[in-house]
């Protein structure tokens, strides 16, 4: 009750535009993405100057003319009606950003009381929200019950809810789904379908008009690292691991960057390159220093203990 309250008090301070303002400023914001200019996506649907009408929010268009714009933006029809709906969706927002906090710090029971809270108050009502809805099911299914053939039917039925032909992917959402089965793939030892759902998933968000979370990203790459270190794939983990590095240091980021060096510290380690594993290993202790982790550093050492005890030999 508590949490709830929050949330709605959080609803309550945010400030409302018009719908037509909204899905015009949504439409001018993905048109950039794409780089075409209005000309460009009038051509085949209007004018120039009702596409300049419907981005000033002058306008709301009609239904088949926002059907033609999303297919030729290549999105989902719900990215142009993202915030309309005041204050549900903001609402909405405040118990997903809640459900996903707790999932990140493996609060799985909570996850669960809020899930089954607000399925009662019917708020996952489209398919967009819904799909939320069983993605997290199917994660609880796999931690909670432990039942891992059902924790992935719930994921793959939350996938096909927006993406029926399992090839185009629009949505950061879908993005996330994929890399939930990959994970669960990995923790029960699957590490081929793990790393095909990774690669997968990777394919999907290069794919993406619109990348706002490049954490995803790096977390694609660091799962992807784990799973060929465990299938023995060392070389090609390495490469992976260089990849989430790479776009921690270009965004400037410390998410994961730790966990990267001490991945592949392990490569490096299984392929007896000493000293590449060395300096690896003392980059993530570092990190791992300055975000103030002990039980990371202390894993560190000891792999650092066994490589001087190997060199001693």
């Amino acid at each position: 009750k508590v949490m709830n309250h929050k949330i709605l008090m959080k609803v309550m301070h945010i400030m409302q535009l018009s719908k037509a303002q909204i899905i015009g400023k949504n439409i001018k914001k993905l048109r950039k993405q794409a780089q075409l200019t209005q000309v460009d996506l009038a051509q085949g649907i209007g004018t120039q100057a009702q596409i300049s009408k419907i981005e000033q929010g002058l306008v709301i268009p009609l239904s088949t003319t926002l059907y033609e714009i999303a297919e030729k933006l290549g999105v989902d029809l719900h990215v142009f009606f993202e915030h309309v709906y005041e204050p549900q969706s903001n609402y909405l927002k405040e118990v997903k950003n809640q459900i996903r906090k707790e999932i990140r710090h493996r609060h799985y029971e909570e996850v669960e009381r809020i899930l089954t809270f607000e399925a009662k108050n019917n708020i996952f009502q489209s398919d967009y929200d819904y799909q939320f809805f069983l993605w997290h099911k199917g994660i609880l299914t796999f931690y909670i019950d432990q039942k891992h053939e059902k924790s992935i039917a719930f994921l793959e039925e939350a996938f096909k809810l927006t993406n029926k032909n399992n090839d185009t992917v629009t949505t950061l959402q879908e993005v996330e789904i994929l890399n939930s089965i990959a994970i669960i793939y990995n923790e029960i030892q699957d590490y081929r379908q793990s790393i095909a759902k990774y690669k997968q998933a990777i394919r999907h968000f290069k794919e993406m008009i619109e990348i706002t979370d490049r954490r995803v990203e790096i977390r694609l790459y660091y799962g992807l690292a784990k799973s060929l270190f465990k299938n023995q794939y060392y070389e090609e983990s390495i490469a992976y691991c260089k990849k989430g590095i790479n776009v921690c240091i270009n965004e400037e980021i410390l998410y994961l960057l730790g966990e990267l060096y001490y991945e592949q510290g392990q490569n490096y380690q299984a392929l007896e390159k000493r000293v590449l594993a060395h300096n690896a290993y003392q980059t993530a202790k570092q990190l791992f220093q300055i975000g103030k982790r002990p039980a990371f550093i202390k894993v560190v050492d000891e792999k650092l203990t066994v490589l001087k005890e190997d060199a001693s030999k």
